[in-house]
């Protein structure tokens, strides 16, 4: 028993942390720990590196609804190059015996425009032109919008190959009179005066353009409504590279056009109305208007005596602590009655006031001159003696104490 007591105990917390670190030395990750773990970190990969899905009206590479890629893909897998462009100079470098898409037609002006045509384009197609574009004053003069259709597939109606190939196709949108290239043209899609595609010929200072009334055959959305796949693919499919124009503000080809005045971009007939009509409202409200006559002196509903306002006044000014504004009325209440009285005009200077108080009193002029223009109390005492001191010094003057 006395070599037990001899020999030196190990402490149990030593123990328990060697054991804790000898498991964690001896173990070894299995198989499938290393699974789970590749799992894990491939997943994190994928967040990480995969965008989400683009979206944009007409973007040739957007998934949503309005967007364009199935039918650029479509394009693509015929073995026609689409060229995404949104600058005027990446435009006009696609352009070259290419088929160019202008999906607005409001953005370009004249010079850009002619910049691309200058590249030598095949084809130009115009989505939605409407007048007051310059893409359509510039390239299709004579072309006017007659009217705007539903959604209901219409026939062809006119020999234009790609259109025959089509069939019906639904082009809800803007419908073109084009009875003046009625001659040379094609106007398909119902009749000449009201036509959803027109094609007008290629002339010396431009090539074949397109007017397409409708956004429906290039959307994801729309694309597999009737012939609307075979339309796009035939309008755009006849050269072997589509410059996809997507015209932006951000274009440094605008940045000249920028300084156009907004009375520029009015119609004339804008400004003589909005005359006229300030013209009129101003007629109407002198007819209308109503001068305001003398004040109408109207009994109170309640009569309420003079001291009881005096009393309420000087019990708000107590709760605030007012005293410097309290000895202020104080003493303006004093220099009126005492001027009053002395014959001093009203406004006269403190000092005529002052010689005047105290040739009636025979007081020190200094002192009556602290008492109606000093500091403020120091104190509620010091205001109350205050107004004891100006109820003697009215006093003096010859003035009723009760009728101050």
């Amino acid at each position: 028993m006395s070599g037990a007591l001899l020999r030196p105990a190990t402490p149990r917390t030593a123990v328990g942390e060697r054991t804790r670190l000898d498991r964690l030395l001896a173990w070894r990750p299995t198989r499938r720990t290393l699974a789970v773990a590749g799992l894990v970190l491939l997943a994190l990969v994928v967040l990480v590196v995969t965008a989400p899905p683009r979206t944009g009206s007409l973007d040739p590479a957007a998934v949503d609804p309005g967007g364009s890629r199935a039918l650029a893909n479509l394009l693509r897998d015929q073995g026609v190059t689409v060229a995404d462009v949104r600058r005027t100079d990446e435009a006009a470098a696609a352009a070259a015996g290419a088929t160019v898409l202008v999906t607005d037609p409001f953005l370009p002006t004249p010079a850009m425009l002619d910049e691309v045509l200058a590249a030598g384009p095949r084809r130009v197609v115009l989505l939605e032109a409407t007048p007051g574009s310059p893409a359509l004053d510039r390239l299709a003069a004579g072309v006017e919008v007659a009217d705007l259709a539903g959604d209901d597939a219409v026939a062809p109606a006119c020999t234009l190959p790609e259109a025959e190939a089509a069939g019906d196709a639904r082009l809800p949108g803007v419908r073109y009179d084009a009875r003046a290239w009625s001659g040379t043209g094609a106007a398909c899609y119902d009749r000449a005066e009201r036509a959803g595609l027109v094609v007008l010929p290629a002339t010396a200072s431009r090539p074949e353009v397109v007017l397409l009334g409708s956004r429906a055959p290039l959307t994801n959305e729309d694309l597999d409504e009737a012939g609307n796949a075979a339309l796009a693919m035939n309008l755009l499919g006849t050269t072997d590279r589509v410059a996809w124009w997507r015209p932006t503000l951000a274009d440094p080809a605008l940045v000249g056009a920028a300084s156009a005045s907004l009375r520029s971009l009015l119609p004339p007939w804008v400004l003589p109305v909005v005359v006229q009509l300030g013209i009129a409202s101003l007629v109407v409200a002198l007819w209308r208007g109503r001068r305001l006559g003398p004040l109408v002196v109207e009994p109170l509903p309640v009569v309420v005596r003079a001291g009881e306002t005096a009393a309420g006044h000087g019990r708000l000014l107590h709760a605030q602590h007012a005293r410097g504004e309290a000895a202020e009325h104080l003493r303006a209440a004093a220099r009126t009655r005492a001027a009053r009285r002395l014959g001093v005009a009203a406004g006269a200077d403190p000092s005529g006031l002052v010689g005047a108080v105290a040739t009636r009193t025979g007081r020190a002029p200094g002192a009556i001159g602290a008492l109606l223009y000093g500091p403020e109390p120091a104190d509620d005492a010091a205001l109350v003696r205050l107004d004891h001191d100006l109820a003697e010094l009215l006093g003096a003057i010859g003035m009723e104490v009760g009728g101050r």
